[in-house]
């Protein structure tokens, strides 16, 4: 059994795809959000979400739902700290709930190079540089987050700056399968997954 609870984050605007709640619209035949789970239930303990909106849909499957309480407005890092006070395990993993494709040892390699570095936090690299809000961090870090968004910061990547962080290169996984933002980015994933249907069928 994995020792890491997950947070997926599913708590974003979507406006560069008319407002819609990216997560449940579908992708290739399936609703996206379910595709984040098949790749990620395998590989942690405990799965919690980080809502905005929808959350009796999300509930429905069956897993803890949290919203960004009393940093709602404050980006994505209010998901991230409503998660990690939700989460039970010493490490978690964040993961954005648009992508739709992970990597079936994303836990595992990140938590190698994390304990290889002795680093607090361990961030993907995708090969084009660092997708903050694809990581592993320590739970001990939640107060200092919670501190830092009550202080007014809200960038992923400054607060994350403020401790040890290890980046750990994906560059063998194709970078369209960690998120997706626009029209364009959409319909390209959409392809691309058909097109890995139809190899595996």
């Amino acid at each position: 059994m994995s020792r890491f609870d997950a947070v997926i984050l599913c708590g974003g605007a979507g406006q560069r795809l008319g407002g819609v709640d990216k997560p449940l619209q579908p992708l290739a035949g399936q609703l996206l959000f379910e595709r984040v789970l098949l790749r990620l239930a395998p590989q942690v303990a405990g799965l919690v979400v980080s809502v905005n909106r929808n959350a009796a849909q999300y509930a429905a499957y069956g897993l803890a739902v949290v919203d960004d309480g009393r940093h709602a407005g404050r980006g994505p890092l209010a998901g991230v700290a409503a998660g990690l006070e939700a989460a039970g395990s010493d490490r978690v993993l964040i993961v954005p709930g648009d992508a739709p494709l992970l990597p079936d040892d994303l836990v595992v390699r990140l938590d190698e190079a994390r304990q290889r570095a002795g680093a607090a936090i361990a961030c993907v690299d995708d090969g084009h540089g660092p997708q903050p809000l694809c990581c592993l961090i320590e739970r001990s870090l939640r107060d200092d987050l919670a501190r830092y968004l009550d202080d007014g910061g809200s960038t992923p990547r400054e607060w994350q700056a403020r401790h040890s962080v290890v980046s750990v290169r994906f560059a063998d996984w194709p970078r369209w399968g960690w998120s997706v933002n626009t029209p364009e980015e959409w319909q390209d994933a959409e392809l691309r997954l058909s097109d890995l249907l139809t190899i595996t069928e």
